[in-house]
């Protein structure tokens, strides 16, 4: 806690945008979020996802037969470069035996006012995760091998009349004239999701959707709650604290050390300002 204490407001923000990630790259919260995010594993249990991407963390580069993690850093020569809190892909397996390879993008986005659309913003990260794929997963001869991709983001401090909402924006195809239908597969490529949370949500009232998912990532993601009090949170919604607890404790340490800055900084503005101090 000493350490923590040491660091600036800026390593501070630093150090938050970190631990979100590894609480949400953490196999216990990843596997949740596929279970609802992702349409193709939703057959599947949370404990199979969870076999699928075991053991692996933001930061580590383990490769998985099912699961890998990619690059944060996507660059393409003469389009700049975008930098992803996590990307990783992840082989997901059918109910009819085979496997279909699906991009997962998650971003944790703190301010819902940027001075753009988040969502258009979204629609840049599908633009370019499937771009990047053009020679790894498809190219000229075969556009068919292009991979689907999905961009989350969670909004772990939006208003409190969003807490809850989740909007889903994808690709459906419209009839003109005539009877040809395509397979969805084949323009099926990109879905963006947002899901809204406000940190003074009242945990008396369960969320009307994904309340399995939601009240733990409001809960995880921000400060809210003490260390024991967030405890209780995991033990109530299955996870396993074991694995889980370490982060949970790095961003309650985080919170403490924030609120201790702020108290410390308004005892010094008031002796400033009563003593007339420069």
């Amino acid at each position: 806690m000493d350490k923590i204490n040491q660091i600036t407001t800026s390593k501070q923000t630093t150090m938050y945008d970190h631990l979100c990630k590894m609480i949400i790259g953490n196999e216990e919260v990843l596997s949740r979020i596929i279970k609802v995010v992702v349409d193709e594993a939703k057959h599947l249990s949370i404990e199979e996802i969870r076999r699928l991407i075991k053991g692996v963390h933001i930061g580590d580069r383990i490769v998985n037969p099912h699961f890998h993690l990619v690059d944060k850093e996507g660059f393409i020569k003469d389009e700049g470069v975008v930098y992803y809190d996590i990307l990783c892909y992840i082989d997901v397996p059918q109910e009819n035996g085979k496997k279909i390879r699906i991009y997962l993008n998650i971003e944790i986005q703190n301010n819902l006012y940027p001075g753009y659309s988040i969502i258009t913003r979204a629609q840049a990260y599908i633009a370019r995760m499937l771009s990047s794929q053009w020679g790894r997963e498809y190219d000229g001869k075969n556009y068919d091998g292009m991979k689907k991709v999905y961009s989350l983001w969670i909004i772990p401090k939006a208003p409190k009349i969003k807490d809850g909402h989740m909007n889903v924006y994808e690709t459906h195809e419209r009839i003109i004239y005539g009877t040809t239908v395509e397979r969805k597969d084949v323009y099926d490529k990109g879905v963006i999701l947002v899901i809204y949370l406000n940190k003074e949500h009242n945990l008396d009232e369960k969320y009307k959707v994904y309340d399995e998912l939601f009240t733990p990532l409001m809960v995880f993601l921000n400060n809210v709650l003490d260390y024991q009090e967030k405890l209780k949170i995991v033990e109530e919604y299955g996870f396993d604290t074991k694995k889980i607890e370490g982060e949970v404790r790095d961003m309650c340490d985080l919170g403490e050390s924030i609120a201790l800055e702020a108290r410390n900084e308004g005892i010094w503005y008031y002796v400033k300002k009563k003593y007339q101090l420069n």
